[in-house]
């Protein structure tokens, strides 16, 4: 984290955002925040350690510095990493290499560093623009790297918890009014979230660097990398890369938990998440749950699952009509219900094959190549 950036750093390609060796689809982080914000009281906790850091703050724009205050700010941001691996995307990160920088830059000698920088400098400001005995050029141009050093960290950390705060309420305010919209697809969930988002100018630092296409592959593709110098732009550019690429936060209607989407469907409940009742003393899904609850999407809501009810039924048409025996009816309605779960499964195969493998011509030959 080189004058204050570089900590929180994450590449973004083809809708999937890469961050500390690991692979996630965009908008991941984004849903996360708001499953983990109230999780054990981390945002509070965090919040809770920033006295000495508004008083550093303050006394180096005032152009003065309180030698003790300056240790206690980096014993501060040190206790906040104790806490912030907790929370996604910070447990991906080099939290050791942060706390060494930290404890390497909030030192005695620094400090004493910093007070000489601002000694001199408003000595020099005194002799307006002559050169006053105080005047070093290398060490006021040190002092500078310095002061803005600092200052940046500081001010990273500080706004830890209001970013998070500000970030919670406009994704919670967007998770609530999704189902406004006629499709959930880029063109109609943008201008829901620019309403609730409006204009926020923030500032990150982005690079084009070359990736392999895939792991191991000699094909490199373009992809940006980008230091954020805050976690609300990190959470918003998350945000709104993932809605790009078609991915947008829902609330599960059985354990009220987020999760990310990733196609145009109308689903209501989390696939990963537990609901709040045993069936036969075991415990079961929120979309388990729903469907013994008689609350499962109608497939009109889910184009994966209107696509394979029609493809049904038009083999069962065939079928009466004698164009295709019994058996194949049932191995390419058996073939037609794998397809369907893979494509529930798997968003990528979804958003690529399944139609295309649905279709007669695609189906009927795979069912016969299957009999054979």
């Amino acid at each position: 984290m080189s004058d204050g950036l570089g900590f929180l750093t994450a590449v973004y390609r083809d809708g999937r955002v890469h961050i500390g060796g690991k692979s996630y689809p965009a908008g991941t982080f984004a849903v996360q925040l708001l499953n983990q914000y109230y999780k054990d009281d981390t945002a509070a906790r965090i919040a809770v350690f920033r006295q000495s850091n508004w008083n550093v703050q303050e006394q180096l724009c005032a152009g003065y510095l309180n030698e003790t205050d300056f240790i206690k700010a980096g014993k501060e941001i040190l206790t906040v990493l104790q806490t912030l691996p907790k929370l996604k995307p910070f447990f991906s990160l080099d939290i050791a290499a942060e706390k060494q920088r930290i404890a390497e830059l909030f030192t005695e000698g620094n400090a004493a560093a910093l007070s000489d920088y601002l000694r001199r400098r408003a000595a020099t400001a005194q002799f307006d623009g002559v050169f006053s005995p105080e005047y070093n050029k290398a060490l006021l141009k040190t002092g500078e790297t310095m002061c803005a050093t600092v200052l940046s960290t500081l001010r990273f950390y500080d706004a830890i918890p209001e970013d998070m705060r500000k970030a919670l309420e406009q994704l919670k305010k967007f998770a609530s009014r999704v189902d406004e919209a006629d499709r959930f697809d880029e063109r109609h969930l943008l201008p829901i979230a620019t309403e609730i988002f409006r204009l926020n100018p923030f500032p990150l630092h982005t690079e084009y660097i070359a990736l392999p296409k895939r792991r191991n592959s000699r094909i490199l593709v373009t992809a940006r990398r980008m230091a954020f110098e805050s976690y609300y732009s990190f959470v918003l550019t998350d945000f709104f890369e993932g809605l790009h690429h078609g991915h947008y936060p829902r609330q599960c209607e059985v354990c009220n938990q987020y999760f990310l989407m990733q196609s145009a469907r109308r689903q209501k409940y989390c696939t990963y998440g537990t609901a709040p009742e045993l069936y036969h003393g075991e415990k079961i899904s929120c979309r388990r749950y729903a469907i013994i609850q008689g609350k499962a999407e109608r497939a009109k809501d889910n184009p994966l699952k209107a696509a394979y009810d029609r493809r049904c039924s038009a083999i069962r048409s065939e079928k009466s009509r004698g164009t295709i025996s019994a058996e194949f009816a049932q191995v390419a309605q058996e073939l037609a219900k794998r397809r369907l779960e893979q494509a529930e499964e798997d968003d990528a195969y979804a958003k690529t094959n399944y139609f295309t493998d649905l279709e007669r011509t695609k189906l009927y030959a795979d069912t016969d190549k299957r009999m054979k």
